[in-house]
């Protein structure tokens, strides 16, 4: 994915690029003469899915599923579904793909723009931790394409604040955002993407929003072409909007849950709080929902696996099902084998 990325900012008139370490890859296109702070564009260049010989993208038109808090009408749209050459379902990588393709296309159309693609952001933001802070000097404010449906934008992620509401950044930023994608906005909890590292790494405003996948981390995963096009143009309006300036707001840890929905303070919740909990994410993928504080981390369960969260650094770690298996097949053999029930 990285050498496709590579190859194409090569046919990118105007931008210069380099990856890290890491294989992270970042990107500035810049006039003569600018001397403004950056907008920057983010996304992440892995997925969830497992490797396949051959995908086989189709276009379809298909309803839109429930997404984390938003229930569509019966209205098919135009999707792009990927199958196996035999006809099964199989991811197609919009999450995060889809956000790659909106960074890129960002990049040919503006003038002044930086764009960074992190690896690794499924199992625990890797690359973004690992982040060239000296690409961040001189941006002043990073958005990124990472969450699905039409209508989200974090504004806590991983218990990091990215931003105020009620500044003048969060007002115009959500306004500029709700007339683009033409959808009442819902401000939520995000378990984690690369803009909460990127939040603690730097002084300026971050922010994550929709770029239309559904039914994200399953085979039946889809991207909505109508919903990329929206997201595209939904920075270039802010572009238009926030301009070349920088909006400073240092980083803040909360003690807040991570997942995807409404907002809580961990101190104050009580073992009833979560009889409820499914009901504040919205979209049913959650066959079971539930975190705990175990020390000085906090240990979410997702519906495909579970993230562990320092409290104190933001920093996660995620473990799919599987991995969770085997790592109880480990500790398991060794308790029974040393006696212990």
């Amino acid at each position: 994915m990285v050498e496709y990325i590579s190859w194409v900012l090569d046919t990118i008139p105007g931008v210069e690029y380099y990856t890290d370490e890491m294989n992270n890859i970042y990107a500035t296109k810049k006039q003569e003469g600018f001397n403004g702070h950056f907008p920057m564009f983010i996304a992440h260049t892995d997925t969830v899915h497992s490797l396949v010989p051959e995908i086989v993208v189709e276009e379809q038109y298909l309803p839109k599923p429930p997404t984390f808090g938003k229930t569509f009408d019966d209205t098919e749209h135009h999707v792009l579904k990927a199958y196996t050459p035999d006809g099964n379902p199989t991811g197609i990588g919009g999450d995060d793909k889809a956000g790659i393709f909106i960074c890129l296309e960002l990049l040919r159309v503006l003038s002044n723009v930086k764009v960074g693609l992190f690896v690794s952001e499924e199992t625990g933001c890797h690359g973004s931790s690992k982040c060239d802070i000296d690409f961040l000097n001189d941006v002043g404010y990073a958005i990124q394409f990472d969450a699905p449906g039409d209508h989200l934008i974090t504004e806590y992620c991983s218990g990091v604040q990215l931003f105020e509401r009620d500044s003048e950044f969060g007002e115009r930023a959500v306004r500029v955002i709700e007339n683009t994608m033409g959808t009442k906005l819902e401000l939520q909890s995000h378990p984690y993407t690369d803009v909460s590292q990127i939040k603690m790494k730097s002084d300026f405003v971050c922010l994550n929003m929709s770029c239309g996948y559904y039914n994200m981390h399953t085979s039946n995963e889809f991207i909505s072409t109508e919903d990329v096009d929206k997201a595209i143009r939904s920075g270039i309006n802010l572009v238009n909007e926030l301009g070349f300036e920088k909006y400073e707001y240092h980083f803040k840890k909360n003690n807040l849950t991570y997942g995807y929905g409404n907002l809580f303070d961990v101190d104050s919740l009580r073992d009833d709080d979560f009889d409820d909990w499914d009901s504040t994410l919205g979209d049913g993928l959650y066959d079971e929902e539930d975190t705990v504080e175990l020390d000085d981390n906090i240990v979410h369960k997702e519906w495909s696996g579970v993230s562990i969260i320092s409290k104190h650094t933001g920093e996660s770690v995620w473990l799919s099902d599987e991995e969770c298996a085997s790592l109880y097949e480990i500790i398991r053999e060794k308790v029974l084998f040393k006696g212990v029930e």
